[in-house]
């Protein structure tokens, strides 16, 4: 047997290397998201009587992109990402565990925006309801 087969220059990363980490920064878009969403879909409900029927459209279609669309396409891509970084964990370390609970944690924030969807959702179908009222 030579010496160059048990080189331990082959892939073996050790512990000088750290594990790479998950995209921290579609967590927080996706989370910054949801919180501009719930706010312009609540301002949408407080200035319900003041606005008009194309204004009420737009704060409630931009209110529900930015609460419902948006962070589901986010969670894509972190799902996306995390399977990539799966695959390629043979030639460059993944912190798995942090993948999976930033998922977890993602997971969340798209249910709490599918919830605060509501809100841009009445105010997108208020003037609607009021024509059918009159």
């Amino acid at each position: 047997m030579s010496a160059s087969a048990f080189s331990s220059d082959d892939g073996f990363y050790g512990s000088d290397a750290p594990p790479k980490q998950p995209p921290k920064i579609l967590f927080v878009v996706g989370l910054l998201s949801v919180l501009l969403g719930t706010l312009i879909g609540a301002y949408g409900i407080v200035s319900a009587e003041t606005a008009s029927n194309s204004q009420q459209f737009l704060v409630g279609s931009s209110g529900y992109l930015l609460t419902a669309l948006f962070p589901i396409i986010v969670l894509q891509l972190i799902l996306i990402k995390h399977t990539s970084a799966l695959a390629l964990n043979q030639e460059e370390p993944y912190d798995s565990y942090a993948g999976e609970q930033m998922q977890s944690k993602f997971r969340k924030v798209v249910l709490v925006g599918l919830f605060s969807a509501a809100l841009s959702i009445w105010v997108f179908f208020l003037p609607i309801a009021e024509r059918f009222a009159a």
